[in-house]
């Protein structure tokens, strides 16, 4: 895992509003893209996190100026089962997490 984050926050300020989000399917077999724009607290922002064998592994992105954040994701939807060192089969595996 690669991970790098900066914030720069306004502790006088509580404000979290979601303005926009939307998730859509790839051409790549269990990978979605996900963007999502929100208004917050964070004067400035920067993040970046690469993660591979763990749930939800891939590309998280977000940077925010002013209160305003663009949030960008491409991930795999699946859960990773790390005492066998895999991707899930669920039809095996139902109900474990």
């Amino acid at each position: 895992m690669i991970s790098l984050n900066f914030n720069l926050r306004n502790p006088w300020s509580r404000t979290f509003k979601n303005l926009w989000n939307r998730a859509y399917d790839t051409p790549f077999k269990n990978k979605i893209i996900e963007l999502e724009v929100t208004r917050d607290f964070t004067l400035v922002s920067f993040m970046f996190n690469w993660t591979v064998r763990q749930s939800h592994a891939g590309l998280d992105l977000e940077a925010g100026l002013f209160g305003y954040n663009l949030h960008f994701q491409f991930y795999d939807n699946r859960h990773w089962n790390s005492d066998e060192g895999r991707w899930m089969m669920y039809t095996e595996e139902l109900g474990e997490h």
